[in-house]
């Protein structure tokens, strides 16, 4: 597990019908914040895929604060 401040994520590797599958787990110690982590993870992994694939890079305005409430309805 990588150690980053307050919120560690697990990055997880396994080999799904020839391929990689990569799982990203964000361990929180409460839910407070989700609203803004949700969104953000959102954001940051579209980001991955547009690097991957060349397209244009979305804009974290699309994402925040538009997921916000739906995120801090999973609590």
């Amino acid at each position: 597990m990588l150690d980053a401040g307050g919120w560690p994520p697990e990055l997880l590797l396994s080999e799904v019908e020839g391929g990689t599958e990569l799982s990203l787990v964000h361990h929180l110690t409460d839910t407070g914040g989700i609203g803004e982590i949700g969104p953000g993870w959102e954001y940051y992994l579209d980001l991955l895929v547009a690097a991957r694939d060349g397209t244009p890079r979305p804009s974290f305005d699309d994402y925040y604060p538009a997921q916000k409430e739906p995120y801090e309805a999973l609590r």
